[in-house]
């Protein structure tokens, strides 16, 4: 069985086991990711515990606090549990098929990929969200999917074919915060 976590489009999480999705669960809030993170979790687990041989954590693309209680709530459970924790590209949880994958990352911008059968084969990448570009030439026609949601289950689906490792976050914009210029003036 693999437990599959994803928090770079709201939160979902999902158990397969082989070809059967067993648990299944997602809530579109993109705010509250660790109020809906436990329960979930806890529901997935139930009975299961012993069972799971994976866990998947999305790496994104996303915004850096959802992602990062989504990716740390992974590798807690895979600690937890005794297993291994691969990441993989979060797009990879939007189709089984072939598309051009593209995910609202705020400021009026697009995260997109190139999928094929459900695999990420090039991507992401940022761009204005009125300006993604077609896909490419190798995957010239293929049908756009502007997502939602990602589904974890499809994530743990990707893993078993193969889907890339992804060691961290995919940031695909430079952090907002920036280092003190030193220390502030203090007067009285």
């Amino acid at each position: 069985m693999i437990l599959a976590i994803d928090t770079s489009l709201g939160t979902s999480v999902a158990v397969v086991d082989g070809d059967v999705v067993v648990f299944r669960a997602h809530q579109g809030d993109a705010r509250r990711h660790a109020e809906h993170l436990g329960p979930m979790l806890e529901r997935a687990l139930a009975g299961r515990r012993d069972r799971i041989e994976l866990v998947v954590a999305g790496m994104g693309p996303g915004a850096f606090t959802g992602l990062r209680v989504g990716i740390a709530a992974a590798r807690a459970a895979a600690m937890g549990l005794g297993v291994r924790c691969v990441g993989i590209a979060s797009h990879a949880g939007i189709t089984e098929g072939t598309a051009q994958v593209t995910t609202d990352v705020r400021r009026r911008e697009r995260a997109w990929s190139s999928v094929v059968d459900g695999l990420v084969v090039d991507g992401p990448h940022l761009a204005p969200a009125d300006a993604v570009p077609p896909p490419a030439a190798a995957h010239a026609g293929a049908p756009r999917l502007d997502a939602d949601a990602v589904d974890a289950a499809l994530l743990a689906r990707a893993v078993v074919r193969g889907a890339a490792e992804v060691e961290q976050a995919l940031y695909l914009r430079d952090a907002d915060a920036t280092p003190s210029a030193g220390p502030k003036r203090v007067s009285q």
